[in-house]
Order: structure tokens, then sequence, then C-alpha cells
């Protein structure tokens, strides 16, 4: 493992989650963020006093802004933690274009750089589900070809993910949201089985296992446990554990439920997690270990949740726009 690592996209979920386990595993970060769309400073407050963590404003989009990121961090290993917004669009990986041939133009030009790896994290968004297939081959294809150039890269898929940092922009952090504020809990096809869903930890723990064990060229799959729930059993043990920790003044949270028949949401990418496993991946959390410590980890950290609650507060007052109901 790296002792220098460079985090793009480390102020978003998945990245701020990482940056933490990075520092947890003593290495220095430096972090990177341009934080528009979810990326947030207070994510990472608590590590801006540490002596391992660094952090700057980086665009993607700009050359001179990622050479210099490059060589402020001079990384052993670059962690990119960006994904589409827009999958459908053809415009949609411009951004990694700029990215990637901006890193090789620097790794050519520097005789000394100890850069051993890239991991490539692309996380499934749930509202963008069935939109993935055509950016996702086209983002292969153009990994393929970094690698055909030098770039130490490998890539790790993961589906849907919750737990902690997340802004109530999916249906797992929605839920608690509207529970916490004490509105309406819209569950989508409550009798449908859980859809392909995994806990931020599990994907962290899959991404230093790529970083570590990962072929160069290789692209490896990430899937949720095996889970029996209903979206509405799930959305019951999201219920039962803030009846437990944050009792409502009247009655019990399962009373905020809203069932919502809408039309299934699912992944367009086969995934395949059988050369993950070869790395040596380990048992994941079950779904309801992993909801439980999503709720008691927003309740744990009021001073987060009440910045985010009001930072976007259009998406918790609108699970429309971010569950696809009609």
């Amino acid at each position: 493992m790296s002792n220098r690592s460079a985090v793009f996209g480390g102020a978003g979920f998945i990245g701020t989650n990482l940056v933490y386990q990075l520092i947890e595993d003593g290495q220095q970060v430096f972090n990177f963020d341009n934080l528009s769309g979810l990326g947030n400073l207070l994510n990472i407050a608590e590590l801006m006093q540490q002596s391992r963590h660094s952090f700057a404003r980086c665009d993607i989009s700009n050359p001179e802004e990622i050479r210099q990121a490059l060589l402020m961090a001079a990384a052993d290993t670059i962690f990119f933690c960006i994904t589409p917004k827009n999958p459908e669009e053809e415009s949609s990986l411009d951004n990694f274009r700029t990215f990637f041939e901006t890193v090789k133009e620097w790794r050519n030009g520097m005789t000394d750089t100890k850069l051993h790896k890239i991991v490539v994290v692309v996380s499934e968004h749930y509202k963008l589900l069935g939109s993935y297939g055509h950016m996702y081959t086209d983002l292969l294809k153009l990994l393929d070809g970094y690698v055909a150039d030098g770039l130490p890269i490998s890539s790790l898929l993961v589906p849907p993910a919750f737990g902690p940092f997340q802004q109530p922009d999916s249906p797992i952090s929605m839920i608690i949201y509207r529970a916490i504020e004490g509105e309406t809990i819209p569950v989508v096809n409550p009798e449908e089985k859980v859809s392909d869903l995994v806990y931020v930890k599990d994907v962290v723990d899959a991404i230093v296992l790529v970083e570590k064990n990962g072929k160069i060229g290789g692209h490896y799959h990430l899937s949720g446990p095996s889970c029996g729930l209903t979206n509405l059993e799930a959305a019951d043990v999201i219920c039962e554990s803030l009846n437990e920790e944050l009792p409502p003044p009247v009655g019990r949270y399962q009373a905020l439920i809203e069932e919502v028949a809408t039309s299934p949401v699912t992944s367009d990418i086969a995934k395949d997690e059988a050369n993950l496993v070869v790395l040596g991946l380990q048992g994941k959390t079950s779904l309801e270990d992993a909801l439980r410590k999503t709720v008691n980890w927003y309740l744990n950290n009021p001073r987060w949740y009440n910045q985010s609650r009001t930072r976007f507060f259009y998406l918790w007052q609108n699970p429309e726009t971010v569950l696809k109901i009609a």
C-alpha cells in the first residue's frame, strides 16, 4: 500500500469515507475537490487540522489545476472518485479525458515519479440506473487506451451506496432525512426485494483492496450483499432504529410511510464479482446492520446533519426528483 495518496473527489460521499479510512491507515492524504454538486467541506472539517491531511480545490476540467495538484501531492497512488453526472450525454467523459491526458503528460515529464497505481471508482447512482451501460463501455475503452499509453490504471464499479456523509440524494438517505423531519416517507415498490445496494464502508474496503492487489488494466465489480428484505422491510428497519434512538413525540416512525408504485429501476450493467473475490474480498456488512449503523451515524453527527439538511433542503423536500416518482 502507498504512503502518499491523492484523492480526487475527496469531499464527496464515497471520497470522504475513503479519505477517513486512508488517514486511519496511516497514509498522507492530499484531498482535491471542486466543491460543486454534493461535495461538502463540512465532510472533512474534522481533518483540516490533521497533519496527514491536506485539501485544495481542483477542477478536473482544468489542466493547470490538475498539474498543480499532482505536483503538490507527489502521490504513490491516485484515487479518482468522480463519476459522470449525465452518463447519457456524449460529452460525459470529456473531463475524464482531460484528467488522464494531463496525468499522462505530467508523468512523462517527471522521471522520478513514484506513481504506481491509479484507482478509478465508478459509482452508479440510483436515479440514473439504466443509463450507465453505454457510458461505462466507453469509459473502459478510454481507460484501456491510457493503460496502453503507460498509465497504471485499475477500475472499480460499485452499485448505489449508502452510509455516513451521504446527502439526501438516494432512497436510504431520503428515508432517514424525511423521518427525522417528520415528513411522509415514500417507499417505492414496497413489496419488491431491495435492489443492489452496498454499505459505503464495504465500498472503501473494496477500493483499498483494488489498490493493494488489483492488476494494472483490471476492471473490477462490487455487488451488494445478498438480501431477502423488501423495500418496505428495509424502511421498517430504519424506522425501528429511529424509534429506539430518537422516539417521535407521538406514535412510531412507521406511520409516516407512504407506499408508492412506479417503474422498477435496475442497472443496465452486468456485474461479475469473481475477479474481486480472487483479490481477497471479504464478506460484506448485512443490509440490516448497515442501515442501523447509518441511522446511528446521522443521529451522532447533528452538526453535519443540520448543515446538510439546510444546504440540500430542496432534495429531501422533493423526493420525486431523487426517486424518479412520476
